[in-house]
């Protein structure tokens, strides 16, 4: 166990937490999502195993009732009924591929492992958003639907800048780790 990296992966936890926190409290000075940028940098600065825990102590907090999910009830287990649980446990898995594609690698392999995690993350969510709303709520729900409420209004250009800020700066972190 690499006690450098297991230090890292708390501090991207927190990070995480206090994102999560700050767009509840302060929704004004952030408009939108600023967690999948941190997901995406814990995969390349991390790499997978670490990068997924680091997400993964995240949810599991979260879980426990620390108020620390972007949207309410903000934690606790009925968090997981809400249609949007599948993105946090996509944020698991995103953060692994990305790890697992880059392995410190180059500009190319950070920018196929942040759009491999960017697609992970959308099968995840959009996955669960669909079972909740077909199985769980027994809405009529097409696939058509689920993609139109819960891609569309996302992806575009927003996901490509934060995509973009999370390759430029686990790129920057990395070559900096490497010349420390």
């Amino acid at each position: 166990m690499n006690i450098r990296k297991l230090a890292m992966a708390s501090v991207l936890a927190a990070l995480m937490c206090l994102t999560g926190m700050l767009i509840h409290w302060a929704p004004a000075l952030i408009p939108f999502s600023v967690l999948p940028i941190f997901v995406y940098l814990s995969g390349l600065i991390l790499g997978a195993e670490y990068g997924a825990m680091a997400m993964l102590v995240y949810l599991v907090l979260g879980l426990f009732g620390l108020p620390v999910f972007a949207s309410a009830p903000f934690g606790g287990f009925g968090y997981i009924l809400k249609p949007t649980f599948g993105f946090l446990l996509g944020y698991v898995a995103a953060a692994f591929v990305v790890g697992r594609i880059y392995r410190e690698g180059s500009l190319w392999r950070a920018i196929i492992g942040v759009f491999s995690g960017l697609v992970i993350l959308y099968l995840f969510g959009l996955s669960y958003l669909y079972m909740i709303l077909h199985w769980v709520l027994h809405q009529s729900t097409s696939v058509a639907g689920v993609l139109a409420m819960g891609f569309v209004p996302l992806l575009f250009l927003g996901d490509l800048i934060k995509a973009g800020i999370a390759v430029w700066i686990g790129q920057e972190v990395v070559r900096r780790r490497r010349t420390a």
